[in-house]
């Protein structure tokens, strides 16, 4: 059975990424789940792993390409097979088709005949931001596979900027990358925001006199694993195309990291039913993988809720951006010794600052209350 090895759908906010390096050449023995290529996006070098076991009978796209999600780069199979002819970028027509509610046309072939020469294609953000700006499309010459046009390519005819000085360097891609992500959430998602503080007495407690390797961060996570299922509304995608809220049934908490190049979100595998030592454990390696540089495609999956912990120093609190599709993120403060009302009395104790910032579209206030006084009650039980 012929099997396609296809770079994988990680965020909807990826549009295009970079085939750095094949481990693998063509003829070779591949086992199912081995490494056999790297792609580079704005976050981290990732490894596209083998679907299954056979031979890398051919390679469709070179080394140092950029194509988006879902391009076929390579198919595998055993050595007598006989391969298809395809257009590598057929499921990504086939998935701007369905996104216009249009049939795609016939997009791969039988073994011996050519495929029709790749149509010049444009990303749903790209037209989405050319019709808003009236950007004239045929004007543009598109900078993706196949002479794809690309938001960025949008953004930089309407930028028009005069030319640097001799000595100014551009930003490099990745930076422009988060630079247009950050800008879109801000002005097309309609934050609020909601603070709590939260007593950590018992979590500082248990901290304490448990493992060394595990972090409040690991116990945010758990209560959250236990919060959130209960408040669904937080719990999901914004779909700008429906204008509509897709509330997600398992909970894939996104952590912003700091890595080598900057933050990163890396993405935890659902949170329900799981113990502390699971979460830290799973934690403590995606961490290292992101600091490292290489992240397996897993870690990039779209969250579905995200924390940002900024951890050790003297931050009292502070507000996040929310990264689409999410409709909320949670930011933590630093874990400090504060003055708190404790029943009657005025006492000293371990404690941090929740800000939840919300989705106007898809939450309202009475959901984001409700949602960070379960968190608080789940987190003060804690013992």
């Amino acid at each position: 059975m012929v099997s396609e090895l296809t770079i994988p759908v990680m965020d909807q906010t990826t549009e295009s990424v970079t085939l750095t390096t094949w481990l693998k050449r063509e003829g070779d023995a591949v086992e199912q789940g081995e490494a056999v290529c790297e792609i580079e996006t704005d976050k981290a070098t990732v490894e596209i792993q083998a679907p299954a076991s056979g031979r890398l009978r051919r390679i469709l796209i070179q080394a140092g390409a950029q194509a988006p999600p879902r391009t076929v780069v390579a198919l595998i199979a055993e050595a007598d097979e006989a391969l298809p002819v395809i257009d590598p970028f057929y499921r990504t027509l086939k998935a701007v088709a369905a996104a216009k509610g249009q049939p795609p046309g016939p997009l791969a072939t039988g073994a011996g005949e050519r495929p029709a020469a790749p149509q010049v294609i444009v990303s749903p953000r790209a037209r989405r931001l050319a019709e808003e700006h009236h950007v004239d499309l045929a004007t543009l010459q598109g900078t993706g596979p196949g002479g794809r046009i690309l938001e960025e390519d949008v953004q930089q005819a309407l930028a028009a900027p005069p030319a640097a000085p001799a000595s100014t360097q551009p930003a490099p891609r990745a930076a422009q990358t988060k630079a247009g992500r950050v800008s879109r959430a801000w002005q097309t998602i309609p934050h609020f925001y909601t603070t709590l503080t939260v007593d950590l007495t018992h979590v500082a407690a248990r901290k304490a006199a448990g493992d060394s390797g595990v972090t409040y961060t690991d116990y945010f996570a758990l209560a959250l694993g236990r919060t959130l299922p209960a408040h669904p509304a937080l719990n999901g995608h914004w779909h700008a195309e429906r204008d509509a809220l897709e509330t997600q049934p398992a909970l894939r908490l996104g952590l912003v990291v700091e890595a080598e190049h900057g933050l990163v979100i890396v993405t935890l595998a659902d949170l329900r039913g799981r113990s502390l030592e699971q979460i830290a454990a799973e934690r403590a390696r995606v961490v290292a993988q992101a600091r490292a540089g290489k992240l397996p495609a897993e870690a990039l999956a779209a969250p579905t809720f995200t924390l940002s912990n900024v951890g050790a120093g003297h931050i009292d609190q502070f507000t996040a951006i929310i990264s689409p599709p999410q409709v909320a993120i949670l930011s933590a403060g630093s874990v400090q010794l504060r003055p708190l009302v404790v029943g009657a009395q005025l006492m000293v104790r371990p404690a941090v600052t929740f800000t939840l910032g919300a989705d106007h579209r898809a939450v309202d206030g009475r959901q984001a209350a409700r949602f960070l006084e379960h968190l608080k009650r789940e987190l003060e039980a804690e013992a």
